[in-house]
């Protein structure tokens, strides 16, 4: 079980950082500020390696560059920073991950921020890395894990999620990305220019 642990680690750090959706709360126009969710551990997302849990102990999330002012993007486009995160927390009380975002005042900051304020643009999704993980049961013929050991690097705002429950889900595939025929899942981009388009 740890050589698969192992390589699953590899696989994932080789593929690039894991995404996933949440929403946006309260929207602050004169502080330029929006309230928002960015994880959870009531979801299970799949993944192409099987299920996927995000621990919410204490120490389980390392929010440390979300702390030293992580970029808010469009889209998860490296290219297209909207503002910075402040605040990242993990809630004890429901074991969700929240952030405030502070918009920038370019061009594209005050349509996001509008955009927001008027509830068009309601989802975001955390970008994270994964550094420990464990197999915790196998549901279905599909391995479960529980990451233990993560790290958010970037939150962005998306318009489009795959999965749009309540809280958490993860951000819809851009045209020409594949799926999974087996599971349904999103093929993971390694290409940080591969993105979804502009509003």
């Amino acid at each position: 079980m740890i050589d698969k642990i192992a390589t699953r680690l590899h696989e994932i750090r080789e593929k690039g950082g894991l995404k996933r959706m949440a929403d946006v709360g309260a929207v602050d126009l004169d502080a330029r500020t929006i309230q928002l969710s960015f994880s959870s551990e009531a979801a299970d997302v799949e993944r192409w390696f099987g299920i996927e849990k995000l621990s919410h102990d204490p120490g389980a999330a390392d929010l440390s560059r979300l702390a030293n002012g992580a970029p808010i993007l469009w889209c998860h486009d490296w290219s297209d920073q909207r503002g910075v995160v402040e605040a990242p927390r993990i809630d004890a009380a429901d074991r969700v991950g929240r952030a405030v975002a502070r918009i920038s005042k370019s061009p594209a900051g005050e349509q996001l921020l509008q955009d927001a304020f008027d509830r068009i643009i309601t989802k975001v999704s955390v970008g994270y890395l994964v550094n420990g993980m464990k197999l915790t049961e196998e549901r279905n013929g599909e391995d479960v894990y529980l990451v233990t050991d993560w790290q958010p690097y970037e939150i962005s705002f998306v318009s489009v999620p795959a999965d749009d429950s309540v809280g958490v889900g993860r951000g819809a595939p851009a045209p020409g990305r594949r799926r999974s025929a087996a599971l349904g899942t999103v093929t993971l981009q390694t290409n940080p220019l591969e993105r979804c388009k502009r509003p």
